[in-house]
């Protein structure tokens, strides 16, 4: 590691203290705050990656009730845990996880030994080692990054970091700084006068944020369907949503509706228009199958409106029965 660079020992101390009186008061109550299980904290992590914490609370429950430990979670096959991912995208994630958790039985208890799992890089292995094991393991994400680039200007993130570190309790002290940049030192009109480390910091640089166009897409695709079956196709095993399942291509004179969504930089339109034609590299799937594989976030809401409107129209003209 490259040489510290140098903050006053009274800075430091102050630092530590303003920031942790301030977590106290002021962290949000998350399920994965109330665990030291380095599994469970493992998890919330890698579900945290680029996903709102909102979105990751029911996921996260779900997923412990199916998984409990890594043991489970090594037993489990792999589409089941895609399926239980469906809809928190980034699907490498998932696969990463279930990789690492059939290479073990428990988790390394050192950040270096962490980072040699699938999907475990610098900043997973230290937030695990830290808060799970009390490893003085620094981590730097893109909300430590903002607060350590307005507070010190030009400094490395990752030095700051090991610099400010404390030996005691360092994974309350890395979660305060997390949550710091969650809730006050915000990319957009930052609340300084709630910040407690305010009168060490310059003030916030403000970089005019220029935002990446959506690029178009639009990808038209076909319900085939058979008495209580639907034709769906398996993605091939590598590349962008790898091995889920979605509606295969094809198009008609009948559009059933219209799906919109955003992935990346992408915005998505999904076409799905009424098909007969079973396509090569297609297979017949029951509703029982549908509900076990992973599919496509906008595909499995496609299929689920498509599929509950035509029941509404054979129930509404279906004969009443005497």
């Amino acid at each position: 590691m490259p040489k510290q660079f140098h903050i006053a020992p009274a800075t430091v101390n102050a630092f530590q203290r303003a920031l942790r009186r301030w977590y106290r008061r002021h962290r949000r109550d998350l399920p994965w705050r109330r665990t030291r299980n380095p599994y469970r904290i493992w998890v919330s992590e890698i579900m945290l990656q680029q996903t709102r914490v909102e979105v990751v609370r029911d996921y996260y429950r779900r997923w412990l009730r199916a998984f409990p430990t890594v043991r489970a979670l090594g037993r489990a096959p792999l589409p089941r845990v895609l399926r239980l991912w469906e809809g928190l995208g980034y699907y490498q994630r998932a696969r990463n996880l279930h990789r690492a958790a059939k290479m073990i039985s428990q988790l390394p208890r050192t950040a270096a030994e962490l980072q040699r799992l699938p999907g475990i890089g610098r900043y997973t292995a230290g937030a695990i080692a830290s808060i799970a094991f009390n490893e003085p393991a620094p981590l730097v994400d893109g909300n430590v990054a903002r607060v350590f680039g307005r507070l010190f200007p030009g400094r490395d993130p990752w030095l700051v970091a090991a610099t400010l570190l404390p030996a005691r309790r360092p994974g309350e002290f890395n979660q305060a700084l997390m949550e710091l940049g969650a809730l006050v030192c915000t990319p957009r009109n930052p609340r300084c006068a709630d910040c407690p480390v305010r009168k060490l910091c310059p003030g916030p640089t403000r970089h005019p944020r220029r935002r990446t166009p959506l690029k178009p897409v639009t990808h038209c695709v076909a319900l085939v369907r058979r008495n209580d079956r639907v034709i769906l196709r398996q993605r091939p095993p590598t590349g962008l949503l790898a091995g889920l399942w979605e509606l295969p291509p094809g198009k008609s004179n009948r559009e059933l509706l219209t799906i919109r969504h955003t992935i990346t930089n992408h915005q998505i339109t999904l076409r799905v228009y009424e098909g007969s034609v079973k396509p090569v590299d297609g297979r017949w799937c029951t509703r029982r199958q549908l509900a076990r594989l992973a599919m496509p976030a906008a595909h499995r809401r496609a299929l689920t409106a498509a599929l509950e409107s035509a029941s509404r129209s054979r129930r509404t003209t279906s004969p009443a029965r005497r």
